[in-house]
């Protein structure tokens, strides 16, 4: 009998726990833009990097790529966690930080300076490629930031500014930074 007793109150401690942690990862999390000051401090960042080599999959001063980058940036503001689904991680690609940690635009009108612009560059409906919007010229030219491998057939290998020559006959979003607050 000792064991009959002990068995509900075993069942009921499991399901306690699991309701517990299925609670915390679900709960939603707090997330605001970045102030202008924090905008500010990434294109000083930025101006640093200039030149650090593209490195697919890298995250640091000695090679990075384009999501890469925007963590790093990030990370330097002191915002080490990103989301992905319903969890906080440390590490997210082009197409999470749009799906997940950025609050999308619809019109080109209201991108402002340190939004992200997402690419699909192989068309199949996953953003692969980022770059951190830094102003529209008296030309009509959109200058970003981005580490990119050969951007509009450019071979580039590297951390740069440079001008996103045609928006046209691509697949792309317009998404605004949004940081975790723990």
């Amino acid at each position: 009998m000792k064991n009959g007793t002990l068995y509900p109150i075993k069942v009921f401690f499991i399901l306690a726990v699991v309701v517990a942690f299925s609670s915390t990862t679900n709960a939603p999390f707090k997330m605001r833009e970045l102030t202008a000051g924090e905008v500010e401090r990434i294109f000083e960042i930025l101006r640093n990097l200039k030149s650090t080599p593209y490195v697919w999959g890298g995250t640091s001063e000695y090679g990075i790529d384009c999501s890469g980058l925007v963590i790093f940036l990030l990370n330097k503001l002191g915002f080490k966690k990103f989301v992905y689904k319903n969890t906080l991680v440390f590490d997210v690609t082009a197409d999470n930080l749009f799906k997940y940690n950025t609050k999308p635009l619809k019109d080109i009108k209201e991108l402002r300076k340190g939004d992200l612009i997402f690419f699909d560059m192989n068309e199949d409906g996953v953003y692969d490629h980022v770059a951190v919007f830094e102003q529209i010229d008296s030309q009509g030219v959109f200058w970003c930031w981005d580490a990119a491998e050969m951007p509009d057939g450019i071979h580039q290998n590297k951390v740069d500014r440079r001008p996103i020559l045609s928006l046209s006959g691509r697949k792309y979003a317009f998404g605004r930074i949004l940081v975790v607050v723990e």
